[in-house]
């Protein structure tokens, strides 16, 4: 599993989101950095990392990334976790299997929820491209736009760049893990336990495919109290489009836990 480390201080884990890497956190990890050593992931099967067998199940694959991050972090420092949308799913399930170890859980439009059929996404499929790279760029615009932000104007040429390369570079099912149903009762474990959650959540990201309230209320139901931020300006990919505010908000929420000196 591939990891891309920045800066120097307490450890501090990303995950990524489906068809993503750890660029999905491009926008945050030098802010980040300047306070924490940031562990920056490519799942198995993303970014750089290697593939796993195609027909690797969703239970399969979060034992992968359970063994594989006990080899990049073994020991028992504490471990603060965030984790966007499929990333969502895999750091509140590691969470729960770390224990007292995770201090802190920031979830950013997390996955994980039960396979359901909300209204369809008007997504365009990769394969329609046929080797045409004007025809990809397009479609990877087009999707961005339909599943992740929320203005045309956060659409850059450099976002798309960024786009390009995770689909290329995606080979493995995010839905696997995504829709695997482990969310909630993993989170319901973690507040039983005291471990601190904050839930960040794009005040655009809210669709007939991706419910917001619905989604909210049912982690509100697992999670007693829960710490909820909505990200103005922003769709379901708000560490990007809205970054200084989520970059203030993961900065609030980490400082002040096991090693961090007072300030």
């Amino acid at each position: 599993m591939a990891v891309h480390r920045f800066g120097r201080g307490p450890d501090l884990v990303l995950f990524h989101g489906g068809m993503g890497s750890w660029k999905h956190w491009i926008r945050n990890v030098e802010a980040l950095a300047a306070r924490f050593t940031v562990h920056a992931l490519d799942h198995p099967s993303y970014g750089a990392s290697a593939t796993v067998p195609r027909e690797t199940a969703g239970p399969q694959y979060l034992d992968l990334v359970h063994g594989l991050l006990l080899e990049l972090l073994p020991g028992a420092a504490p471990l603060r976790f965030a984790g966007f949308s499929f990333g969502g799913a895999i750091a509140a399930n590691l969470a729960r299997r770390l224990g007292p170890r995770v201090s802190h859980l920031c979830l950013v439009s997390p996955g994980g929820f039960p396979m359901r059929r909300f209204g369809e996404r008007p997504i365009r499929s990769y394969k329609e491209a046929a080797g045409d790279e004007r025809l990809f760029r397009e479609i990877c615009r087009h999707n961005l736009l339909v599943n992740m932000l929320s203005e045309e104007a956060s659409v850059t040429e450099e976002t798309v760049d960024i786009q390009v390369e995770c689909v290329r570079r995606t080979r493995f099912d995010s839905r696997k893990v995504s829709g695997g149903g482990t969310l909630l009762g993993d989170l319901g474990a973690l507040a039983a336990r005291g471990c601190r959650i904050r839930l960040l959540w794009g005040e655009r990201d809210d669709s007939a495919s991706r419910p917001a309230d619905l989604r909210i209320g049912e982690i509100r139901e697992a999670v007693p109290g829960l710490d909820l931020y909505r990200i103005p300006k922003a769709g379901h990919w708000s560490a990007y489009e809205n970054a200084p505010e989520v970059n203030r908000l993961l900065l609030e929420f980490f400082r002040g836990g096991p090693e961090e000196d007072p300030q």
